[in-house]
């Protein structure tokens, strides 16, 4: 079995620069993915050095969404999908990441069906969970 090779989030994903907060897809197995982003130091989401609540959560969906970019590119063989936010769920953020630092994401997939996926989020900045939450997508259904 090979090992999983990085993806570069702009394979997977929709946002782009300078909206896109993942850099890479570094893990992937049925159910959990892993990102990898480094805190830009300039950002519209940047606030004293820190980057703010938005921006963890924002990267948090966006995580979310690179699993699922993944999933369509390379193993269901169509476009990345559109997913919208349903709901977000115990949202912590214990430790504000400082611009230069590197988030280390972990998505797992509690619950999916029919489009909608619930997963738990866990952001960590040398393995050390800074930030946590729970988060309802749903992909838009095409007629």
């Amino acid at each position: 079995m090979t090992a999983f090779q990085p993806i570069a989030a702009d394979n997977i994903l929709l946002q782009q620069p300078p909206f896109r907060y993942v850099d890479e897809l570094v893990y992937y197995e049925e159910g959990l993915a892993r990102t990898r982003f480094t805190v830009p130091p300039e950002n519209m989401l940047i606030e004293e050095g820190r980057f703010t609540s938005a921006g963890v959560m924002e990267h948090m969906a966006q995580s979310s969404a690179a699993k699922v970019g993944y999933e369509s590119k390379y193993i269901r063989h169509i476009p990345v999908q559109i997913g919208f936010i349903g709901q977000i769920k115990n949202f912590e953020v214990m430790r504000f990441p400082r611009s230069g630092e590197t988030l280390e994401t972990e998505v797992k997939t509690e619950y999916e069906m029919m489009g909608i996926t619930l997963a738990a989020i866990t952001v960590f900045i040398d393995g050390e969970p800074v930030a946590s939450g729970q988060l309802k997508t749903a992909l838009r259904q095409d007629e």
